[in-house]
């Protein structure tokens, strides 16, 4: 039964009523940017000003939450499967969630309160927003769909809201959108085609060619989004493809609004399979962003510039278009060939910390002995446990920067190798965590890398260079190594020779590796094409065996394999194997920490 409830019947404050009345009275109220939640906003203001005595009814706060609920709510886990979400989710003083407007105040009531103001108000931005709540929830609350004349309520109100412009122009082009989609869904072939015209119309009214979001809506929807929905004479199709054709020659200059053209009309030549046209426009779009001033004028943008060059060409190479792959392998010989001046791009950022000579004193004691020198083996033992970081503890140290600093993981983090080369573009931290994770644990390593070297040279000064040799050549993965290899590898590291250590210590980590997973039972050879036997490569052999290493090293509570993917092969990592196996960051091999990470 539905619940009459004239606004003037109703227990609602008296000062909202005269508040919404006034609305009724003077739509143009409305015309901002905020629309609607600045009517919840200034329902909050009343019942504030009624002071703490007054219990606000439910009418009142019917009316709220009505204008407090958002509109397009991203399809995520914090919302409810619909159109409309909560404005907020937070932790209260007990540390739950607490959603705001929450769908528990949303009851049969509430949806009969909101149908009947839907019906008996005069302003077209009111009634749409009443019955778009009933026709959103009542599926959610009802379990059944909503009266099939709300459905085209919304919709005629939405087409005179943006017939009027009496809504921002962002917000107009969000109803208009909503009017479509519901209009399609209950499949009014009348109503599909009003609203079709009135976005056509809407776009001819507001778009300029500064302001990209007030353009090229009603291409994307009418010739992409829903064009298997919507019927579109052959008049209006060419209208639209030549109006947003004559719009990117006027932008041509301008890379962000190219793209924004680019991308539609792209979309639509691949579509229609029209190679020619697609590989035109995006032809456009590469000039206008190789030629931006701006571009130029910073490594970083212009290597980004590039990136997104190749990311578009390779997404039309992928759909397959041969000249689209063309474009990919160009591309990808342009990146290469750059000149990029980094030096003036990027900032060094440094950070001093003063540790007191007591703490240092009593951290060497403990690892070296205090009264009593440890044995050697014991003094490597403690100096590989206190260097090699815990997972658990990074993971707990990036879940509380994440915390302090989150607009860092927010954003996307561009990844430059030692040479100049973009190696990585990680998305947001929920997005891309082992990335995140393993960029976080190289930058823990490089800022231990100080700690470490202070334990090095106090072994320099305890332990002669011939114990430590010898020491290795006892070792029993390295008893079948050549003797006077691990002589010249321990001498050049010792006499601060770390070009040529490093160029020695990494063949002989690769070896011992090997050689652990051989005397473990692991497998490290491969059948070859020519009927014999391959040995495995390191990161081969560190992702597929790695379970044996971690196995030899439990006791000692951290994470091997990780450890040796991160310092060895990971380009998130320090990836020193393959970087001295091709060539690559020379430079890093001239200085201590990468000896001293081997």
């Amino acid at each position: 039964m539905i619940l009459l409830c004239d606004v003037n019947k109703i227990m609602l404050n008296d000062k909202i009523k005269k508040y919404l009345n006034n609305l009724d009275n003077n739509e143009n109220l409305l015309q901002s940017f905020h629309g609607e939640y600045k009517i919840a906003e200034e329902i909050k203001n009343i019942l504030k000003k009624e002071g703490e005595s007054y219990k606000p009814s439910d009418e009142d706060i019917f009316e709220q939450i009505a204008f407090d609920f958002l509109a397009e709510y991203p399809n995520d886990n914090s919302g409810w499967g619909i159109y409309y979400g909560p404005m907020f989710i937070l932790p209260n003083k007990q540390g739950q969630m607490v959603e705001y407007p929450s769908i528990q105040r949303v009851t049969e009531t509430t949806l009969n309160y909101w149908e009947n103001r839907a019906k008996e108000t005069k302003n077209p931005i009111l009634s749409s927003r009443y019955a778009d709540l009933v026709v959103d929830f009542s599926p959610k609350v009802l379990s059944k769909s909503a009266d099939h004349k709300l459905f085209q309520l919304v919709i005629d109100t939405c087409i005179t809201i943006c017939e009027k412009l009496i809504a921002e122009l962002l917000d107009c082009k969000t109803k208009i959108k909503r009017a479509l989609k519901l209009a399609i869904q209950i499949n009014d072939e009348e109503r599909i085609k009003r609203t079709k015209e009135t976005i056509i119309s809407l776009e001819e009214k507001i778009a300029e060619d500064g302001k990209a979001g007030l353009w090229g809506f009603a291409f994307e929807w009418l010739l992409l989004d829903f064009s298997n929905k919507v019927s579109i004479t052959p008049q209006e199709k060419n209208g639209l493809i030549n109006d947003l054709e004559k719009r990117l020659k006027r932008v041509k200059e301008n890379p962000w609004s190219t793209e924004c053209a680019v991308s539609l009309l792209a979309e639509y030549y691949s579509k229609e399979k029209d190679e020619t046209n697609l590989m035109r426009v995006l032809e456009i779009l590469e000039k206008s962003f190789k030629e931006d001033d701006r571009t130029n004028s910073d490594a970083l943008l212009k290597i980004h510039a590039f990136e997104k060059i190749h990311e578009i060409y390779q997404k039309y190479r992928d759909k397959g278009f041969l000249e689209a792959k063309k474009a990919v392998d160009r591309i990808s010989q342009e990146i290469g060939s750059l000149d990029l001046d980094w030096q003036k791009s990027l900032k060094r950022v440094s950070v001093a910390t003063d540790i007191e000579k007591e703490k240092i004193d009593k951290f060497l004691d403990a690892i070296f002995g205090k009264e009593e020198q440890n044995e050697l083996e014991n003094i490597l033992a403690r100096i590989v446990i206190n260097f090699l970081p815990k997972q658990a503890d990074l993971k707990n140290q990036l879940e509380e920067i994440s915390k302090n600093n989150p607009l860092q993981f927010l954003c996307n983090t561009q990844i430059i190798s030692g040479d100049g080369i973009p190696i990585a573009k990680l998305s947001s931290l929920n997005d891309d965590y082992d990335n995140h994770f393993q960029n976080y644990a190289s930058q823990y390593l490089q800022l231990s890398s100080s700690l470490l070297s202070l334990m090095i040279e106090e072994l320099k000064k305890r332990i002669s260079k011939d114990e430590i040799v010898e020491y290795f050549k006892g070792s029993f993965l390295l008893k079948n190594e050549n003797g006077e290899y691990i002589r010249r590898a321990i001498s050049a590291y010792w006499d601060n020779d770390y070009l040529v250590s490093s160029h020695l210590f990494i063949p002989l980590i690769e070896s011992s590796i090997r050689e652990l997973i051989r005397v473990c039972g692991g497998i490290i050879l491969v059948p070859n094409s020519i009927s014999g036997y391959d040995r495995f490569p390191l990161t081969a052999l560190l992702k597929n065996q790695g379970d044996i290493i971690k196995v030899v090293f439990s006791q000692i509570g951290h994470d091997m394999p990780f450890y040796f993917r991160l310092v060895l092969t990971e380009k998130l990592g320090m990836n020193l194997r393959n970087n001295f196996a091709h060539g690559l960051e020379k430079n890093t091999f001239f200085y201590r920490e990468t000896s001293d990470g081997c």
